[in-house]
């Protein structure tokens, strides 16, 4: 494992996860060890004040007035990941800004729950669905719409999304964005960050796996390989991981990469 700074503040969230919005403080430091989390916190408080008591609509309509929005330039960015920056920036993506106003939902004694959505992250409070990115309610047939107009298979698509979902959900978009820029070695450092919340998770095992393709490091392919052969979820899947490893084996390590 890569050394991992704020691995204890992370083992503390797994052991007691209560709250998504602490965890994605913690995300915020893994992404950046200058955090300014404090500031964060007295931010949402002060947002809670000044928003002051309300369902899911009013808090919504609040943080549409004081300039928060969904972040329609520069998605990809990392910074739309960190949530003190997305408190300062007023932009985020939708799961960055779910945690705005679950943050704020919690300080006026509101329930929240994250619902695990494909591409488009959603929140409940108090029981309305929220739409962040669109800092909107929404309802189920408005989601269901959207789904098939993007054919998308509903089956799952409203599983509710536990506070260590949340921070995997995180951690997994800056992950993504990282290796797509060509920045392994933070990949690397965030998948590890991963695998404390799912050890188990094969399909980690696997991406980790191509992202030492680009290194050339054959044994580190296969030991990644091998613990996703440990974790596969079916015999298909095992005997599909099974021949890669084969395959790998018989390739040259200069051609690895």
């Amino acid at each position: 494992m890569i050394n991992l700074p704020f691995a204890p503040e992370l083992a503390s969230f797994i052991d007691r996860p209560q709250d998504a919005v602490e965890g994605a403080l913690i995300v915020a430091c893994i992404i950046d060890k200058d955090a300014d989390v404090n500031w964060a916190r007295h931010e949402l408080d002060r947002l809670a004040v000044e928003i002051g008591s309300g369902g899911a609509g009013h808090i919504c309509d609040e943080l549409r007035r004081l300039g928060f929005q969904g972040a329609s330039r520069n998605y990809y960015a990392v910074g739309n990941s960190r949530l003190d920056t997305v408190l300062h920036s007023k932009r985020g993506i939708p799961v960055s800004l779910a945690m705005v106003i679950a943050g704020v939902a919690h300080r006026l004694g509101l329930p929240t729950e994250g619902i695990n959505f494909p591409r488009r992250f959603l929140l409940t409070v108090a029981g309305d669905l929220v739409d962040p990115f669109e800092l909107k309610v929404t309802s189920i047939e408005a989601s269901r719409e959207w789904l098939t107009d993007n054919n998308l298979d509903p089956k799952q698509a409203f599983a509710v999304a536990s506070p260590i979902d949340i921070v995997l959900r995180m951690l997994n978009n800056v992950r993504s964005i990282l290796q797509s820029s060509g920045d392994y070695l933070r990949a690397l450092e965030l998948s590890d960050y991963q695998l404390m919340l799912v050890p188990e998770h094969y399909g980690l095992y696997i991406e980790r796996a191509d992202v030492w393709m680009h290194f050339g490091d054959r044994d580190m392919v296969l030991r990644e390989l091998n613990s996703a052969l440990d974790n596969a979820p079916s015999s298909a899947i095992a005997e599909r991981i099974g021949d890669r490893i084969k395959d790998i084996r018989n390739v040259p390590s200069s051609d690895l990469n």
